[in-house]
């Protein structure tokens, strides 16, 4: 199900600009009242957060969650920080809030870098052999990706974000090439779509034989396999 190839991730989001310190100092995770029984969490949160935000938030931005994808020795084009976002309950893409990573930290028994890279490590591993924890994990990704306000996510994204967090999957790899192929005509991905294609990878044999326009499947999905069908095979590989 996952496999040890991935590729370009939207996780590795460009690090938004830096703006001017403000000169009164910022609230941090430790200066709130409510956050107090944190400990070495918070002072650990507080090496990533964005100390130039002015409205209050306090979150670690994509600035800080790539310094902390850097300490952990994280490839940004992997799947790894995209379950480090998912296990530490991050709100956006690179963005996780105090509340979510003491959480989550806590969820994992996480006391330090050395820890919390082996649990998420350890995640990517049981995806392997846990198929509903894997689920889970998949269809966060398409709320991570889906803009505020919207139902559904780009195809642009869907083609960067798949092969990083489905691995070597042929059906997903054919239909990103799908998507490439179809550019002009397919725009955005649905959330039944993004997450039918889970269990379209489940059930589609790899001859395609299997697969019938009267099942209850997304229109999309008889465009995909007859584009499949018809498509030389090192061109849909």
């Amino acid at each position: 199900m996952v496999g040890t190839k991935r590729r370009a991730s939207k996780t590795a989001a460009t690090a938004a600009p830096k703006t001017k310190r403000p000169a009164k100092r910022p609230r941090t995770a430790a200066s709130k009242g409510k956050m107090a029984k944190g400990g070495d969490l918070q002072a650990w949160f507080i090496e990533y957060q964005d100390l130039d935000r002015t409205d209050g938030r306090v979150v670690i931005m994509p600035e800080g969650f790539e310094k902390l994808c850097d300490a952990l020795e994280f490839n940004l084009e992997e799947i790894e920080p995209m379950v480090l976002l998912w296990k530490l309950n991050g709100v956006e893409l690179a963005t996780i809030e105090f509340e979510g990573w003491e959480s989550g930290m806590r969820a994992m028994n996480v006391k330090d870098i050395k820890g919390l890279k082996a649990a998420i490590l350890s995640t990517v591993q049981e995806f392997e052999n846990d198929p509903v924890l894997f689920k889970t994990f998949y269809r966060k990704v398409f709320d991570y990706l889906r803009p505020e306000q919207q139902r559904s996510v780009s195809a642009e994204d869907a083609v960067a974000v798949l092969p990083v967090v489905t691995g070597n999957s042929w059906v997903f790899e054919k239909f990103v090439k799908y998507l490439q192929a179809n550019s002009d005509s397919i725009k955005v991905i649905s959330r039944d779509q993004w997450q039918s294609l889970l269990e379209l990878s489940k059930a589609l044999s790899p001859d395609l034989s299997n697969y019938s326009n009267e099942d209850a499947w997304p229109a999309m999905f008889d465009g995909f396999v007859d584009w499949a069908k018809n498509t030389k095979p090192e061109a849909a590989k």
